[in-house]
């Protein structure tokens, strides 16, 4: 089964908080984004994934996001299997479809980034502001680090 990254500087915490709660705008934000997120990617395709977004600060110069975005910033990394292999694939690639389904993607922004947005989006095609970015990874089915 082909694993699937999404690596985005947009916070995209799974917080829980699903309904708005006093004291916690930030956490129910965050949660609107992550739903967000899985609705695209849930459009042509029935997902699973172990683990919530993991987010770590770490240098992003050689990274491919934008180049308006240098140094370390906080990224937060999702990886999930789909049901069919070909779920994403169109004329320009595996995964053109899930780049198109995400792409331009209102969100919320001012949570937990560490980058200045130039619009609140999943922004995956401008050369300078992208700030997400999908791939196909080979994970090591013996690695349960991963």
């Amino acid at each position: 089964m082909e694993t699937i990254e999404i690596k985005t500087l947009i916070d995209i915490t799974n917080s829980g908080v699903a309904r708005h709660k006093l004291g916690l705008d930030k956490e129910h934000s965050q949660y609107k984004n992550w739903v967000t997120l899985l609705q695209c990617i849930g459009l042509r395709a029935i997902i699973e994934y172990d683990q919530n977004p993991q987010v770590e600060s770490i240098d992003v110069k050689s990274m491919g996001f934008g180049t308006k975005y240098k140094g370390k910033h906080n990224v937060w990394t999702f990886r999930f299997t789909t049901d069919r292999s070909t779920s994403y694939e169109d004329e320009t690639g595996k995964l053109g479809l899930l780049i198109n389904d995400l792409h331009q993607v209102p969100v919320i922004e001012k949570l937990e980034e560490t980058i200045n947005i130039s619009k609140a989006v999943f922004e995956l095609r401008d050369s300078g502001w992208c700030n997400t970015l999908i791939s196909s990874v080979d994970i090591d089915p013996r690695n349960t680090n991963v």
